[in-house]
């Protein structure tokens, strides 16, 4: 009677769970720190086939007592909050196996601590690359990239800036095509302004006036000292003009004067003036899309389209998601003065996955929802998960993406896995019992699984 109390007592010492059970694979012990872990009592347990209480394919003491042999697993994920290293063992007696025992040596605080690491190094990350932004005093500071596809957009650009040559900008909405405007101007080093003027903007009655400018008197309500236009603000500098696509067809030949003789006359004005910009334009439509419209002249195509520069959407260069995700956050953090909160690698593989149709504009946007919605020292991965669901509601779509091409088959059958059983217990309000049954496994498999994939 001493021994057995001995042994029981040196089992529960340290701070580790055990678990053995029989050949018929039976439980006949369950230490207390089991019953801590996995806050089962030793009456539900003991006695009870342990297929019945955990689901088989993550039981390593059944692999050890069907096989005969010692396996061990490291961090696996018990509990949503706790971690542990297992290490199970075959129980041999006169030559035959009678049994398994597993133990289990909780690892949280280690696992905590080497997260917090990541997170510290995470910070330095994002504050060494604002830096290094901040301190880099070129024409490229604001554009945050690291593919090799935006270096050598980078490197075009510089060498389009060096001479005078009209410049079209081609991308997706959102790509940030102003940005690479300006970043021309200022690799120009012109003596004038950056003046931008979105075509779309602008009401068709009120466009020329807009563009040219007008003399005193020129109509109505104009201003009794008449008004500078764009055209004239640009001098010695860069006219920007976005969505040119939609510039009105009756100005399109006017303007294409303006390019070939640099001379225009105000609206209502009789004196011709000289002018001398850089022209930029930017379109979100392809070249062919407004050679073959009616709205667009191609003589007014082929003067703007001496250079193309074509910014690539962020599908196409994942490695600059990333970069980009970590500006915007350090930069929102600072305007909403909240703390720098940091992602987790559950969300940063959802960012990286995401197609973001929205381009930087929409990534922008999520970032300021995480920042403004997250509390605690990371970003809330639900904020995005709610975001993603509401862009699918919106597209009236569900959206599935592929795993990744490292992920193992097995690992990509439990994350649909996982899925399913999620969606079952929330269709049926949460209640085991009925989604245990319509799963067709048992309450303990059920409970077992939720834990296995913290849900």
């Amino acid at each position: 009677m001493i021994e057995k109390k001995l042994v029981e007592i040196l089992i529960n010492f340290y701070n580790h769970s055990f678990t053995i059970i029989d050949k018929n694979e039976r439980v006949i012990y369950w230490s207390n720190r089991a019953a801590e872990i996995f806050n089962m009592d030793n009456e539900y347990v003991i006695g009870k086939d342990i297929k019945d209480i955990f689901s088989e394919e993550q039981l390593l003491i059944l692999k050890s007592l069907r096989k005969n042999q010692s396996f061990e697993k490291k961090r696996h994920q018990a509990t949503p909050d706790i971690y542990v290293d297992i290490k199970a063992e075959p129980i041999h007696y006169d030559g035959k196996v009678l049994g398994a025992v597993v133990s289990e040596i909780d690892v949280t605080a280690q696992i905590k601590r080497e997260k917090e690491l990541e997170e510290l190094k995470n910070k330095v990350s994002i504050l060494s690359d604002n830096v290094k932004h901040l301190n880099n005093d070129n024409h490229f500071k604001n554009i945050i990239y690291k593919s090799s596809i935006m270096e050598n957009l980078k490197n075009q650009i510089e060498k389009a800036a060096k001479t005078n040559a009209n410049i079209l900008i081609t991308g997706e909405t959102g790509v940030g095509k102003e940005l690479f405007a300006q970043a021309i101007h200022n690799t120009s080093r012109l003596e004038g302004d950056f003046i931008p003027l979105n075509c779309g903007a602008i009401p068709i009655e009120l466009f020329e006036s807009e563009l040219f400018g007008y003399d005193k008197g020129a109509f109505t309500g104009a201003n009794k000292e008449g008004n500078q236009g764009k055209i004239e603000l640009a001098d010695n500098g860069t006219l920007f003009l976005d969505e040119i696509g939609e510039m009105p067809l009756e100005m399109q030949v006017k303007f294409l004067r303006i390019l070939q003789e640099k001379k225009y006359f105000k609206l209502g004005g009789k004196k011709e003036k000289t002018t001398n910009f850089r022209l930029v334009s930017a379109t979100n439509k392809v070249i062919t899309e407004l050679l073959s419209s009616e709205n667009f002249r191609s003589d007014l195509l082929y003067r703007i389209n001496v250079i193309n520069i074509h910014i690539p959407p962020l599908r196409e260069r994942p490695d600059d998601i990333e970069s980009l995700f970590y500006y915007y956050l350090f930069q929102l953090s600072k305007k909403y003065q909240t703390e720098l909160r940091y992602a987790d690698q559950q969300l940063l593989q959802k960012i990286r996955q995401y197609e973001w149709p929205g381009n930087a504009r929409e990534l922008i946007n999520v970032v300021e929802r995480l920042v403004i919605f997250s509390s605690g020292s990371t970003l809330d991965n639900d904020i995005f998960q709610h975001y993603l669901e509401e862009v699918g509601q919106s597209q009236n779509m569900t959206t599935y993406s592929l795993p990744p091409n490292d992920l193992e088959l097995k690992d990509y059958i439990d994350q649909l896995e996982a899925d399913y059983i999620k969606q079952v217990i929330e269709s049926n309000d949460h209640n085991i019992e009925r989604s245990s049954q319509i799963l067709g496994i048992s309450r303990p498999t059920l409970y077992a699984k939720i834990k296995k994939f913290n849900l």
